[in-house]
């Protein structure tokens, strides 16, 4: 005799829910959607989720209407994530989603919310284009997006990949990438990873893959580069702005 064993959803249901403020109701509906479930294994889990106290439930009776909604709850003790990406694609052709250029992150995780400033990872993540591919071909592209968030809510165990490098508090690691073309198109010169010490104003071509660049790579990057004269400012990564250097 076979036991049938129920798939456990409390991860995916909590994982939907933080799209969501603690003020906004979440339906069984939205849940039996966003899951793919029958509606009895929402209001099951869902119910479960209540006894546990990792959400709420909330009862609005109107008549002889009754209808049951859920709120998100937020840890006891969280942190906040601010983070913005920025991507630049190219020319997107009628078949297919464009080709991704070039991608470049700036992330920080803070136990106080309002310290950080959107406008100035912005900043930041184009200087990171620059010191790493200082051609700025990937800037030129027609279709740029910016993903951001502004101090979300996190657990303490999101922070390792979050800001996966050196893993602090109140310090902004910086990510970036520069893709192969699904289309073949040659963007890339050398293969070697530090090649923009060695020639300028060349764009490289990789022979296999794309390049990936962590906060390790890009500060020292950045300090060869403040080093040699070429550079005028620094990201400073506590304060998370760009700070012009003294002469």
């Amino acid at each position: 005799m076979m036991i049938r064993v129920r798939p456990a959803k409390k991860e995916p249901i909590l994982n939907f829910m933080r799209l969501y403020e603690e003020s906004e109701r979440i339906s069984r509906t939205q849940i039996t959607e966003q899951l793919q479930i029958s509606y009895y294994s929402s209001r099951y889990w869902m119910e479960k989720l209540a006894e546990e106290g990792l959400v709420t439930k909330e009862v609005v009776e109107r008549g002889k209407v009754r209808r049951v909604y859920y709120h998100r709850v937020l840890p006891k003790e969280y942190l906040y994530r601010t983070q913005l990406a920025l991507m630049f694609y190219t020319k997107q052709p009628r078949t297919k989603t464009p080709d991704p250029i070039a991608e470049f992150r700036c992330t920080v995780v803070s136990p106080i919310k309002g310290v950080y400033s959107e406008e100035e990872f912005e900043k930041n993540c184009i200087y990171v284009g620059v010191i790493m591919a200082p051609q700025t071909w990937w800037i030129k592209q027609e279709y740029k997006i910016v993903a951001s968030e502004l101090d979300e809510p996190i657990d303490k165990d999101e922070v390792k990949y979050s800001v996966p490098v050196f893993g602090k508090l109140n310090y902004c690691e910086r990510y970036a990438i520069f893709f192969k073309s699904r289309q073949g198109d040659e963007m890339y010169r050398h293969s070697r990873l530090e090649w923009w010490l060695e020639e300028k104003l060349v764009i490289p071509v990789p022979r296999t893959g794309d390049y990936e660049y962590n906060e390790v790579v890009i500060k020292r990057t950045e300090e060869s580069m403040i080093n040699a004269g070429e550079l005028k400012s620094r990201f400073n990564n506590i304060l998370g702005v760009m700070e012009r250097i003294s002469e």
